[in-house]
């Protein structure tokens, strides 16, 4: 029998499949709403590695002004000033233990603050105590106010709850890398291609001045803490990648460590009389 064009001959098969193709356009609407709501707020896109380099200087990551003054929970004992004090890790340190670790009383960056490793605040608290001022949260913050947005608090949160290691399981109480040296030597002209940038003998970037190099080798061996932090998340607006975000682990990170130590311009595991370790000495690729 022949049937006029465009008609349909409407099976029990037939309906079935429009039912579930309209339940899949309803359950489909519902997730996209859902996740603009959740988008809105600031949820559902954290990003940790994003984090790690807000807690390094946000407001190299997020284009916000760069905050003048000292932050309102510096303390008296605090040898610093200006934007430096707004940095998470000039507080809590990059080996994240604040005045139990590097930045230990002997050194000028001390504080007396506390570090933020082992932390049992849920990501609710955490978030609390970044946005908001001392007078709505004991020991706000006030970053909501100063310059970040919800979605870089919520990327701090998930740093502090995802990426935070134990640094003492990395560098010893020396301040020298454990790890392998010859791994890391492959790394870092390897997978982690530092050389591409650092230059294979660690030369190519000059974070001090012509009369007075610094090379990573001397990061590496005066402040591993730090270069440990930005092997594995990066550095703040600049190509530098994440380690971690290209699969790498936190022993590989200190595995290019030793090699730096060892192997690199810069690098020396004889640190000279009157440094402390873990202090900066005035240089820094990232002002300490």
């Amino acid at each position: 029998m022949l049937l006029p064009k465009g008609f349909v001959v409407r099976t029990q098969t037939t309906e079935k499949k429009e039912k579930i193709k309209m339940s899949l356009r309803k359950a489909t609407g519902v997730i996209l709403i859902v996740a603009v709501m959740l988008l809105s707020a600031g949820f559902a896109v954290a990003d940790e590695l994003r984090g790690g380099l807000l807690y390094d200087k946000w407001w190299a990551v997020n284009g916000s002004p760069e905050p003048t003054g000292d932050h309102p929970l510096y303390p008296p004992v605090g040898q610093k000033s200006g934007s430096t004090t707004f940095r998470c890790k000039e507080c809590h340190g990059w080996d994240y233990k604040g005045a139990d670790g590097a930045y230990g009383p002997s050194n000028s960056h001390f504080t007396g603050i506390p570090g933020i490793f082992g932390t049992t605040l849920s990501a609710g608290e955490i978030f609390d105590l970044l946005k908001n001022p001392d007078t709505i949260t004991v020991n706000g913050h006030d970053f909501g106010n100063i310059g970040l947005a919800d979605f870089d608090i919520n990327d701090l949160v998930d740093f502090v709850q995802i990426e935070l290691i134990d640094t003492d399981l990395f560098i010893s109480p020396s301040a020298i890398f454990i790890g392998d040296e010859v791994v890391g030597e492959v790394d870092y002209n390897g997978d982690a291609a530092c050389w591409l940038c650092h230059g294979v003998d660690g030369t190519n970037i000059n974070f001090g001045s012509p009369g007075d190099p610094v090379w990573v080798g001397n990061i590496a061996s005066e402040n591993p803490w730090e270069f440990i932090h930005k092997v594995r998340m990066g550095q703040p607006n600049s190509p530098m990648p994440s380690w971690v975000s290209r699969g790498g682990s936190d022993q590989e990170a200190a595995n290019v460590g030793r090699h730096s130590q060892m192997n690199l311009a810069g690098g020396t595991l004889i640190f000279e009389d009157g440094f402390e370790s873990g202090d900066t000495a005035g240089w820094s690729s990232s002002e300490g």
